[in-house]
């Protein structure tokens, strides 16, 4: 059976995420790591709690892993921050580091005691999605300055890995949403949620189940031959 570890499991694309897998006519066993939010988690879900601003922290979370459940077949990593809209004047190095903590310090410290060991299991399917987004395509949004660094240093740990990894059964790759109408807006100006959406084609922001979508895929058999890509869930609006 798969043991799929869905990081950042509470927030809005979590939730939804958790729900479809749950769906499936052979769901996979689901961790769910959900520092906050735990309440939002059906009772029947494996919860897991980590700070991930510390290390030690997530070391434990892995070392509990392997004791209690045995390696991940499957990884979804898409913690982070809300979504802070400042200028570069206002760079806020905390903000800065805390996020990159939560979003890339975390995936190494994880990914490096997990992915030699699912290397090694060819027949469960091995698979590592990265929730990114698509700040990393073409010309950046401003006003964005931490969010989008953090996002790049995230693309660049997938794209090596993926290379990496390349040899082995692991498809790793980066599903990139544009605005996503979820909680983790909360921070942002209606202003500029309804400004990303008059400017998408498609005439609206994703929903989460948008972005699960691209997910679920990448997850699937059927992306066994992907790896170290970026899938836009733009709505046209980035290629």
């Amino acid at each position: 059976m798969s043991l799929t570890l869905i990081t950042g499991a509470t927030s809005d694309i979590g939730l939804a995420l958790i729900k479809r897998l749950s769906a499936q006519p052979d769901p996979p066993t689901i961790l769910a790591h959900a520092n906050e939010g735990a309440s939002r988690l059906h009772p029947a879900i494996r919860q897991l709690q980590a700070d991930f601003t510390n290390p030690k922290s997530v070391q434990t979370l892995a070392d509990h892993i392997l004791t209690d459940h045995g390696c991940p077949t499957q990884i979804v990593h898409l913690p982070g921050l809300k979504l802070v809209y400042e200028r570069f004047s206002k760079f806020n190095w905390d903000h800065f580091q805390t996020d990159l903590q939560i979003q890339v310090q975390s995936a190494v410290i994880l990914l490096k005691r997990f992915l030699p060991l699912m290397a090694k299991q060819p027949e469960s399917n091995p698979r590592i999605v990265f929730v990114s987004s698509s700040v990393t395509r073409g010309v950046p949004p401003r006003y964005m300055s931490m969010y989008t660094t953090v996002k790049y240093a995230q693309l660049g740990l997938m794209r090596a890995l993926a290379s990496e990894y390349s040899q082995t059964a692991i498809s790793i790759n980066a599903v990139c949403p544009g605005m996503v109408d979820t909680r983790f807006l909360e921070n942002i100006p209606d202003s500029v949620k309804e400004m990303s959406a008059a400017a998408i084609p498609r005439g609206r922001n994703a929903t989460p189940d948008d972005v699960v979508d691209a997910i679920e895929f990448l997850l699937s058999p059927k992306a066994a031959y992907i790896t170290g890509i970026e899938l836009p869930v733009t709505g046209g609006a980035v290629y």
